[in-house]
């Protein structure tokens, strides 16, 4: 990490270049906070209208500061910054935060401004958080850094918080103290204009006392360095990511089903699996991973035993288990007699374990202790509708006592207070008011620790000797030989720019055949019937092109040649693809359907290129993967081929960044092996 970084997350000395004697502004706030804090180094306030501030001697200039601090808090005007950051710099400041708005998002001037800052700062070997952000906290006691002007303090903790939206901050500080999720460290990345995610990262990566990270995006920068730096964080700390933008507003238009497919949302989808961060879904969602990630432990399977007073609500966390890849683990049989032996006779002792309603506190303890025992159990979840016999917190208590060996999850279904009451109790895990929460977070701790020991593996690249030198689509023999030099099997074939071609190329290739007709106006054949199948002989073959070319012609179209393939028949369609976004780069797609990918949506991406272990996990997470095995008495398909081809896909796509967008359409897949019967190719130079 740089120690310009360091400076602006844990300086020893502080300059407020701006602040004012007015308690009630933002600055007089900010100044306010720091004291709330108890931050141990020298504060400087620079104001030419004040000779001392809240007890602190005032200074009329940066150059007169007595030394250099570690960090400048600029808070003036916005006409005024440029001037007060190159003062700043000029004292030798390495690290600064530009408090004020009115920059990038504010018009044209705004933007030059921005630019001519970023610049200076740039040259001055420097860092600047900001401009139009909120701040930085550090809630180590050593630091003891609240350097905003949040009217709440964050709960000292272990969670790492970065934030595109300061607001988006105040409030999920206010949040955090009503559940019990602690801050270690707090960022208001603002325009982020020079100190942005990634430079987050590699804080947080640093920090001994950050156990999990949150990351609230409204952007990603430089997404090839996110990548690397998150992939890292996220072998040693779990990483939860709120993105807003999940719609389909920005998607820009492409004639092949990739591209139609490849949102940029989908791209961000695909860069944070890669990378291994769990997403979530909404704001109590993010909340509610990340104090989860803070104190649970992972749970080192999928087996969960629910432990409740009371059936419904068990029921309904048992639905939550099936849809969420979790699954209730089968107790065995000695755990269940010694369940019975206290438990009254009415009570159901298989897995969901119902007491009922007369259950005690001291049930409640003892049947945790059995069931977190049991070798088949990974995790529990335990559910408390309000108990007649005894309190709420005499429970919680009584489960906090407990000294048991697998994560566990409390759900208490009871009275709006007893939630704040419950953050007393020393021991008890992070409280959820209701069934799907908890499992929910329960999916999320595994998902996590899954990416954090997932391989990575080689992601080869690959970079033809010879590419075509033309723009837009290839031909169709253009496009088959260069994914065949990629290492794709593909389908024999030969090309025919007449009909009287047609014969002897049908006899190069071999019959049984497919003919279509391709050019620049096919884009999808089918629909317009500009392929035949299952072509036996030269008779067959004539007919078909002659009355394809008859129906071509009455909707307008000329080909510019035919194809001629082997007919294969019996395989699983695939669709694989490349689309290059502007921001993120080379997406690979795989998905099931063929020809109805798109009204299936059943795609999986990755940014290229891929290894063999994030191509495997590609078509785990395909809702049709079972298509893929044993289906109606038919073997499966031979899947280390499907993964091998879209890692060869994945190294074209990396070694060619002329190659724009790519659909091999389908790919149809055998138990011996796969395929790739239709090819499109788009290079587009001057792209990289």
């Amino acid at each position: 990490m740089r120690r310009e970084l360091a400076l602006l997350f844990a300086p020893r000395s502080l300059a407020l270049v701006g602040v004012s004697s007015k308690k009630e502004s933002l600055s007089g706030r900010l100044l306010a906070n720091l004291a709330r804090g108890g931050f141990p180094g020298a504060i400087y306030p620079v104001n030419p209208k004040a000779r001392e501030i809240a007890g602190l001697a005032s200074y009329p200039t940066v150059a007169e500061l007595p030394e250099v601090p570690d960090c400048a808090i600029v808070m003036v005007p916005r006409e005024a910054s440029l001037e007060a950051v190159e003062a700043c710099l000029a004292k030798g400041i390495k690290a600064l935060v530009l408090i004020t708005a009115g920059f990038r998002e504010g018009g044209p001037e705004g933007q030059a401004l921005e630019r001519a800052i970023v610049a200076r700062v740039r040259e001055a070997g420097a860092v600047l958080l900001g401009p139009n952000c909120m701040g930085v906290v550090n809630t180590d006691p050593a630091v003891r850094l609240d350097a905003t002007f949040s009217p709440v303090a964050p709960r000292p903790g272990h969670v790492a918080f970065a934030s595109h939206s300061g607001a988006l901050g105040v409030a999920l500080f206010e949040q955090a103290e009503e559940v019990g999720l602690g801050i270690s460290m707090f960022v208001s990345l603002g325009n982020s204009a020079v100190v942005n995610t990634c430079d987050a990262l590699e804080v947080f990566a640093q920090d001994q006392r950050t156990r999990a990270v949150m990351l609230y995006l409204e952007a990603i920068e430089e997404p090839q360095r996110f990548l690397t730096l998150a992939r890292q964080l996220c072998q040693q700390k779990p990483v939860v990511v709120l993105k807003a933008g999940r719609t389909e507003a920005g998607q820009r238009a492409a004639s092949s089903h990739t591209g139609a497919l490849a949102a940029q949302d989908r791209a961000v989808e695909a860069l944070l699996r890669q990378a291994g961060c769990v997403r979530a879904t909404t704001l109590a969602e993010f909340l509610d991973l990340a104090r989860t990630f803070e104190r649970v432990k992972a749970p080192r399977g999928r087996r969960v035993a629910v432990l409740s007073n009371a059936g419904g609500p068990a029921i309904a966390a048992c639905d939550a288990l099936a849809q969420s890849g979790l699954e209730l683990a089968a107790l065995a049989p000695e755990t269940k007699a010694k369940l019975r032996a206290f438990l009254p006779p009415e009570a159901s002792v298989a897995n969901p374990v119902d007491m009922l309603p007369s259950a005690r506190p001291e049930d409640f303890r003892q049947a945790l202790e059995l069931v977190a025992a049991d070798p088949n159990v990974d995790s529990v979840i335990t559910i408390t509708v309000t108990p007649p016999l005894a309190p709420a917190q005499e429970v919680a208590r009584a489960l906090a006592s407990t000294q048991v060996g697998v994560p566990f999850l409390p759900v208490f279904m009871t009275s709006p207070g007893f939630y704040r009451e419950s953050l007393a109790i020393p021991g008890l895990p992070p409280v959820f008011r209701f069934p799907e929460e908890a499992v929910k977070a329960l999916a999320a701790r595994l998902q996590a620790a899954a990416c954090a020991q997932r391989p990575w593996g080689e992601a080869p690249v690959f970079r033809p000797a010879q590419i075509p030198q033309k723009e837009g689509y290839l031909g169709p023999a253009e496009a088959f030989q260069l994914v065949a030099e990629a290492g794709i099997p593909v389908a024999p074939y030969a090309v025919a720019k007449s009909l009287d071609e047609l014969p002897a190329k049908a006899q190069q290739v071999g019959y049984p055949l497919v003919l279509k007709a391709f050019g620049t106006q096919l884009v999808h054949k089918s629909e317009l019937a500009a392929v035949a199948l299952d072509l036996r002989d030269e008779a067959a073959l004539l007919a078909a092109a002659s009355a394809m070319g008859q129906r071509l012609a009455q909707s307008g179209i000329t080909p510019e040649g035919f194809l001629l393939q082997r007919f294969f028949t019996g395989g699983r369609e695939l669709i694989l693809g490349i689309s290059r976004d502007p921001a993120f780069g080379a997406l690979v797609a795989c998905g099931l359907g063929g020809v109805a990918v798109e009204v299936w949506q059943d795609v999986s991406f990755r940014f290229a290129p891929c290894s063999r272990e994030e191509a495997r996990a590609m078509l785990q997470e395909l809702r049709g993967k079972k298509l893929l095995g044993p289906f109606r008495g038919q073997p499966p398909v031979n899947l280390e081929a499907v993964e091998e081809t879209i890692v060869r896909l994945g190294a074209l796509a990396a070694g060619v960044p002329e190659l724009v967008e790519a659909d091999i359409n389908p790919l149809l897949a055998f138990p011996q092996g796969v395929v790739a019967v239709d090819v499109r190719l788009r290079l587009a130079f001057g792209s990289s």
